[in-house]
């Protein structure tokens, strides 16, 4: 599966008149490594619900865009101000900060383009409306204006910053499976994503600078909140029987990583 999503996220990038440079700095942040959590989410979701691969596969390489995107916007100075993501100097670091700006722009409007090239055109619309909902002003760009606000609450911050995406890729996979099932399957990823965030707080809790939970309630006390976020994406899936078992899987990872 991850093999057929990394192969698909460099077909749907645009190549037709981009400058080489902005090429280059949008496969570098994207191809750069990652968990694929989320668009492993799309295609698992789909799969589970009965749905074919090939409908999910663009809505999956479109949530990765918009993460990547993301991530190279936090890493800018006006924002988290960090000059290492996975390993590596961030974009700008690399590429300068106008660059990386623009880079980020590109891939966001990759998105919606991969988004158009779903299959059966019926779901276009819809998703796109999903994905722009969870990555706008009332979703993650929304909860990243409330991180440097610093006023609202942390849960406030990660059910619009981290899981409303995570929310939407469940969402997504269900729309490709046309299964009427996509509120429990939004439940399951709004959970998920608390869970996660969580567990990042847990492994940043030594780093200074952004609000963290772990750091300001005790790692027991995050962990402790994360296995019970887990333990209500689990209900909201149980309808699936056995064929929840590889949601289920992410769900164990997220909660037990390492990093």
């Amino acid at each position: 599966m991850k093999s057929l999503l990394e192969t698909a996220l460099e077909r749907f990038l645009p190549r037709k008149g981009v400058p080489p440079r902005l090429r280059e700095a949008m496969r570098y942040t994207l191809l750069s490594g990652g968990k694929r959590i989320r668009p492993t989410l799309v295609l698992e979701t789909c799969r589970a619900l009965g749905g074919r691969t090939r409908m999910a596969l663009p809505a999956a390489c479109a949530v990765e865009y918009i993460h990547t995107y993301s991530l190279i916007h936090d890493d800018l100075p006006a924002m988290d101000d960090d000059d290492v993501r996975r390993g590596k100097p961030s974009n700008h670091r690399v590429f300068g900060e106008a660059t990386a700006i623009l880079a980020g722009d590109a891939l966001q409007a990759a998105a919606f383009e991969a988004l158009a090239r779903t299959p059966d055109p019926a779901l276009v619309a819809p998703m796109v409306r999903v994905l722009a909902q969870a990555a706008g002003a009332a979703g993650m760009v929304g909860g990243q204006q409330l991180d440097l606000s610093r006023r609202a609450s942390l849960r406030a911050i990660h059910a619009m910053k981290t899981a409303a995406l995570f929310s939407a890729s469940c969402r997504l996979g269900a729309l490709a499976a046309y299964s009427p099932r996509e509120g429990d399957l939004a439940r399951f990823g709004r959970h998920l994503g608390l869970a996660f965030q969580l567990v990042d707080d847990i492994l940043d809790a030594a780093e200074r600078g952004r609000r963290n939970f772990a750091r300001a309630h005790g790692a027991a006390s995050a962990r402790r909140r994360a296995a019970r976020e887990l333990e209500a994406a689990r209900a909201a899936i149980a309808f699936l029987g056995p064929k929840a078992s590889r949601l289920e899987r992410i769900a164990e990872l997220v909660l037990h990583r390492n990093r």
